[in-house]
């Protein structure tokens, strides 16, 4: 061998030896390209902006964190529970890696069906013994009924009484229970009116109280599917609409104290990561969204008869950020 590469010359040795270090490359680039894509499921309970910007940050970020390719099933349930169990199950026989459900239901479905695979839920809150059984992890991103409360009362302080609108969801019930509470605390009736479908926010936007002098809406999937048959309203009633998400503050709620839904993707896709990695989900802190924004559509404030001044003085003295989504879309928020 010694002989051969002597009869060669030093300028093939060093071609021969570019050819070796290229082959070598050429091979790592192959068993990149073949490795099988990371498989995620994404369920999605209902449409409304909030659910679209949750899932691209969630997948932007996932995306480019990961050295891997990653390929991204999205499922859409159209809030019928049978048609969400099915996707799950649709899901799993495809041999999804990992669940991403939006929202506390959806979530908890995917925890008593998928026992094998990892889990982060968005935007979602379950108990620890609901955990201690599952591959589960979480992305809670709701503020307390006592903290709107009392932003609300802060804003109009001569507000006595207010109508809370919400779904017949079971996690909604102690959060009704919780702002009733806080209302009367605070001298401030809440009525509170229980929807079981979309068609039913229209009998109760007509039937509203007379002395009612604002709605309110938390973080409920199905009511803020329909928040413009109660923006309707409050223009007409002249009375403020305020809710808990940017999404419906796109869509003609006057303003809303939450957090950046696309940031609850963020963080979700950065929980994922650590279970990608190799951590086990159940292992992994419950993720708490405590940066809180105001958003506003002073379109909807002037059409419900309000003054953001009040809005505004609130937020500063509160530390939150004001954003204006009157003309930004909800997508361009990060």
């Amino acid at each position: 061998m010694k002989r051969i590469l002597t009869y060669l010359g030093p300028v093939a040795i060093c071609f021969i030896g570019l050819l070796l270090i290229a082959g070598c490359d050429n091979k790592h680039t192959s068993a990149n390209s073949t490795q099988k894509p990371i498989q995620v499921g994404i369920i999605i309970p209902i449409e409304h902006p909030a659910m679209d910007e949750i899932t691209r940050g969630f997948k932007e970020t996932l995306a480019a964190s990961l050295k891997q390719s990653v390929e991204f099933q999205v499922m859409r349930t159209q809030g019928d529970v049978n048609l969400q169990r099915s996707m799950i199950l649709q899901l799993q026989n495809k041999g999804i890696d990992l669940y991403a459900p939006i929202a506390t239901q959806p979530t908890e479905m995917t925890a008593a069906m998928i026992k094998d695979r990892p889990i982060v839920g968005l935007a979602a809150l379950l108990p620890d013994s609901i955990r201690a059984h599952s591959q589960l992890a979480l992305v809670d991103d709701e503020i307390t009924p006592t903290q709107i409360i009392q932003f609300i009362h802060a804003i109009y302080p001569t507000k006595t009484q207010l109508t809370l609108v919400y779904s017949n969801n079971d996690k909604m019930i102690p959060e009704v229970n919780e702002a009733v509470a806080a209302g009367k605390a605070l001298g401030i009736q809440i009525d509170t009116r229980m929807v079981t479908a979309l068609p039913d926010l229209y009998s109760i936007a007509q039937s509203l109280s007379p002395q009612t002098q604002g709605i309110l809406v938390l973080k409920d999937v199905l009511v803020v599917s329909g928040i413009a048959t109660l923006s309707q309203v409050a223009n007409q009633k002249h009375i403020p609409l305020i809710s808990a998400d940017d999404g419906s503050v796109q869509n003609g709620s006057g303003f809303a104290l939450g957090v950046k839904e696309y940031q609850i993707g963020v963080e979700g896709a950065k929980v994922a990561l650590q279970i990608l990695q190799g951590t086990p989900a159940a292992t992994i802190p419950m993720v708490k969204m405590t940066n809180l924004s105001v958003f506003i559509n002073t379109k909807a404030l002037n059409a419900q008869g309000q003054d953001i001044t009040a809005i505004e003085k609130q937020a500063a003295k509160n530390r939150y950020a004001i954003v204006d989504l009157t003309t930004q879309p909800v997508g361009d928020l990060k």
